[in-house]
């Protein structure tokens, strides 16, 4: 998807909800609906979101995809990197001293695979982020396992 394209989407989910319309149609079948969202205020940048899908339709979905973005996240090395860039952008430089590796070449290695996830891209040379259309979906992936570590 493009720069530009990711922008239209963005502005589309904006004035969907400041028309007060969901930015994704809701979702639901006779096995109910799971929604998630919210609005989030991180590294000067902000989002709002609102996912709503069946759970017989969410259980039914090839796992092999699915397991791939766990194993991306899954790993405390790149939870971490997550955890980091979802606030915003940051260069190499800056997640090798936060992060403390032994080398530049496992920083890569860890990016290289959450790239392939789709859990972040480079926009421009030295620089990565989580993607905007991955910023809730992350932030979903950490509440959720917080949730199963503290239960309430």
């Amino acid at each position: 998807m493009s720069n530009i394209e990711e922008r239209l989407r963005e502005l589309e989910a904006r004035v969907a909800t400041l028309e007060g319309t969901p930015a994704q149609a809701e979702v639901a079948d006779d096995t109910g609906r799971f929604a998630y969202g919210g609005e989030a205020r991180l590294g000067g940048y902000q989002w709002q979101w609102s996912v709503v899908r069946p759970p017989g339709w969410l259980v039914e979905q090839p796992p092999g995809p699915l397991a791939a973005v766990l194993a991306a996240a899954g790993h405390p090395a790149r939870l971490r990197i997550l955890q980091l860039l979802v606030a915003g952008p940051r260069p190499i430089a800056e997640l090798l001293a936060e992060l403390g590796l032994a080398s530049q070449g496992q920083l890569y290695h860890h990016l290289k695979t959450l790239t392939s996830a789709g859990l972040v891209e480079q926009p421009e040379r030295g620089v990565y982020r989580v993607p905007s259309r991955a910023i809730f979906p992350v932030l979903s992936l950490a509440a959720a396992a917080t949730d199963v570590v503290h239960p309430t």
